[in-house]
């Protein structure tokens, strides 16, 4: 008599990420079934760019996360920031002037700001509203959006470069672990230049979308034409610092409603902006995800 043998199932396979468990699709021959983080983000609306996924927001879960109490915590510190700049503006540019007046009574003062801004360029610093309404304080519409614009220039051309010979492997790697990175990937790269100049409007930050830009292969003159036309941007911070001045000097409160008009118009320029890229993200959603599913089963058959 024979003894019945019990073969041992073999551990499961992973597939890049080293996260989802790489088995064989039940009949052989369609592509595996979507994974949960895959079906998650079907169901989500699309919003983040992958580092960060806005619709996780929305749980519970998310926010009693250590990830989610890191965020919270976070937000309602630049919040708090938002809130003291707004109330105390007056005393914080009274301040602030005796340092500005120091940088422009210098022959090249003005390079402070833009290395500052060159510095600032770099993810996941931020600040360049502050040193864009410092400017228009101190150097007036003109000159004070001259320098903007050349930190600014200079800043996201280096971290351009920077991103794109130093950081595209890694790019890559994160494009097959975020869903809606690699969305967003592939909306820059399939979009066309309107796209790519909507992102640069967005409520997304500058160098953030510069860096994905770099990553993902873009040419140089296209990521400059966008970066040079993106510049009103940078305009609308200046004037408003302008218009802090006027009103610390003593002006009617005109100064302060035209300041109060010229934010509430940025942010729905920014936010209809993106409005578009999210919409597109959603749309190419569906391909990227049935993309992964079949390079899990491709990878599945190559190792089998």
């Amino acid at each position: 008599m024979y003894q019945t043998q019990h073969t041992q199932q073999p551990a499961p396979r992973y597939s890049y990420d080293q996260s989802v468990p790489l088995y064989p699709p039940r009949d052989g021959l369609r592509t595996p079934s979507p994974t949960p983080s895959e079906e998650r983000a079907m169901a989500s609306t699309g919003e983040g760019v992958g580092l960060v996924d806005l619709s996780s927001f929305k749980s519970k879960e998310f926010w009693l996360s250590p990830k989610g109490i890191i965020y919270g915590i976070g937000i309602l510190v630049v919040a708090a920031l938002v809130i003291c700049f707004a109330i105390f503006h007056k005393k914080i540019v009274i301040g602030l002037e005796p340092a500005t007046n120091w940088c422009k009574s210098q022959t090249v003062g003005w390079l402070i700001p833009v290395a500052i801004l060159v510095v600032l360029s770099f993810p996941p610093l931020f600040g360049h509203e502050i040193v864009g309404i410092l400017c228009g304080v101190t150097w007036g519409i003109g000159e004070g959006f001259g320098i903007m614009a050349l930190g600014s220039l200079l800043g996201e051309i280096i971290n351009y470069f920077v991103f794109k010979f130093c950081c595209t492997s890694r790019a890559r790697k994160l494009e097959k672990k975020k869903i809606m990175y690699a969305c967003f990937s592939r909306v820059i790269r399939d979009g066309g230049f309107k796209v790519i100049l909507a992102a640069r409007y967005s409520l997304i930050p500058s160098h953030l979308t510069t860096t994905i830009f770099a990553a993902s292969g873009m040419k140089f003159y296209i990521f400059l034409a966008a970066a040079v036309l993106s510049l009103p941007k940078q305009l609308v911070t200046v004037y408003i610092g302008v218009l802090m001045a006027a009103s610390v000097n003593g002006t009617d409160k005109k100064d302060r409603i035209a300041s109060i008009v010229v934010s509430v118009v940025c942010f729905i320029i920014t936010s209809f902006a993106f409005k578009i890229i999210t919409q597109e993200m959603n749309k190419v959603k569906p391909e990227v995800i049935h993309e992964r599913r079949k390079a899990r089963y491709a990878l599945f058959q190559y190792i089998s």
